[in-house]
């Protein structure tokens, strides 16, 4: 066997990491489930797979983190805005902190998920 993964193998870890269903990824490769399952005893297929997903989870991260910022920011605009009056300010204001007291913070939750025994099991990777 090569050295190097092929475009197949490659697009394998890619949707593996994504969460793809097996069977949907060997409809779209057009692969048997024996050739998945020999590619993921392959060292280098099992490198590729863990970075894909470490990408994947990064990628999530960086999306929630952007979302906050963005909400957070819509929260200011709205208490600062003239046209609101001041009961619809309180409003926003206690709803905001309502949502977000004592929540934990991405990463804190990705901490706590990856060393849920089960995650490996249901996910098929760890973090």
């Amino acid at each position: 066997m090569s050295i190097k993964l092929n475009e197949s193998q490659k697009m394998a870890c890619n949707l593996l990491a994504t969460g793809m269903k097996t069977s949907e990824i060997l409809n779209q490769l057009k692969i048997r489930p024996e050739t998945l399952s020999r590619w993921k005893q392959n060292q280098l297929f099992k490198e590729c797979l863990e970075l894909a997903q470490e990408k994947v989870i990064k990628n999530i991260q960086e999306t929630q983190k952007y979302i906050l910022l963005k909400s957070q920011d819509s929260v200011v605009q709205a208490l600062e805005n003239n046209d609101l009056d001041i009961f619809k300010k309180a409003m926003i204001a206690l709803r905001y902190l309502a949502l977000t007291k004592g929540k934990e913070t991405i990463e804190d939750k990705i901490n706590r998920i990856s060393k849920d025994v089960d995650f490996d099991q249901k996910f098929g990777f760890k973090l």
